[in-house]
């Protein structure tokens, strides 16, 4: 059924608001009042407006996918465009260049402990801001709008321990993997471009060790969150399990645009199979663990290899 602005704007007339311009407060009803899926519009009619547009943004069967979608390009691209650290080591010749990066009139050698996280704990959280603000981009705002606009459970998005058996299995299943290849992967100098997200990481092993736990529990829970429970999950029941899972690898990968190939076609396999997992376990758990452990190696190799 396509939309009637001029019915709408009668029932204005009638209720005494004409007062107010009819499109600001078509757009109003739109926007705010969930509509019945028999009121979605035929696409493919030739009669097919603007205001049909807009209105079957607001259509109560499309409320849902279109809030998680909305939300999630909108908040990646943010995210994404969060400028990055300075680099912890030169790409070419694998030498840190904290020295250099942060204008220092002394030369850092990697974990040699001359800069000291506690002196300069902004500092240290201020270059790891890739990470707190994909914890509150990826993790606290979904986990809002799940609890206050879908008014949903939390565990419906894989924030459960789900099956514990197969989480646990599935999880040591792959460990042995994950930590090789992340560990493996840093003698790939390339990936210096991007990792680790916070230089200053490398400076102690202090450093080293908050930076491991930051990462573990602020980063790579949140980004499972956002794609395995709120994209994956929040999507499969409006769209089916596959479609739920391509998008959400569609959009992580894209995020990985930029780095190392091997990473970024990594990501197109890495997000199946903890995508399949989510499913097989009721749970991002296993995933979290796996994913975790995958990039904490890779960072511990870059940072260790350094020279």
């Amino acid at each position: 059924m396509l939309f009637d602005v001029s019915k709408f704007n009668r029932q204005i007339r009638i209720t005494g608001f004409s007062r107010f311009p009819p499109e600001l407060l078509t757009l109003i009803y739109m926007f705010t009042i969930p509509k019945p899926s028999s009121e979605v519009s035929d696409v493919r009619s030739s009669s097919y407006s603007v205001f049909d547009y807009v209105y079957d943004f607001a259509a109560r069967d499309n409320f849902k996918t279109t809030i998680i979608l909305l939300y999630a390009v909108l908040a990646l691209t943010a995210w994404k465009y969060i400028p990055s650290a300075p680099h912890f080591a030169d790409p070419e010749s694998g030498h840190c260049v904290l020295s250099s990066s942060f204008n220092l009139d002394y030369e850092i050698k990697p974990l040699d402990g001359r800069l000291s996280v506690e002196a300069a704990p902004a500092q240290f959280l201020w270059n790891a801001r890739k990470i707190w603000a994909a914890f509150f981009i990826m993790g606290i705002v979904p986990a809002l709008i799940v609890k206050f606009i879908f008014k949903e459970k939390l565990s419906d998005y894989g924030l459960t321990f789900g099956i514990f058996k197969r989480t646990l299995v599935c999880f040591f299943l792959f460990f042995p993997a994950m930590l090789m290849l992340g560990w493996l992967s840093g003698n790939t100098r390339e990936f210096y471009n991007v990792y680790p997200y916070n230089p200053l990481a490398g400076v102690s092993w202090l450093a080293l060790i908050l930076h491991s736990f930051m990462y573990l529990f602020l980063y790579y829970l949140a980004w499972e969150f956002m794609f395995r429970g709120f994209i994956q999950l929040g999507l499969t029941e409006s769209l089916g399990a596959i479609p739920a899972v391509l998008i959400q690898v569609t959009v992580s990968t894209m995020l990985h645009y930029g780095h190392p190939a091997s990473e970024v076609f990594g990501c197109i396999a890495g997000g199946v199979l903890w995508g399949f997992l989510v499913y097989r376990t009721k749970s991002l758990l296993s995933g979290w663990g796996q994913h975790a452990i995958l990039g904490i190696a890779l960072d511990w190799s870059l940072i260790l290899k350094a020279v």
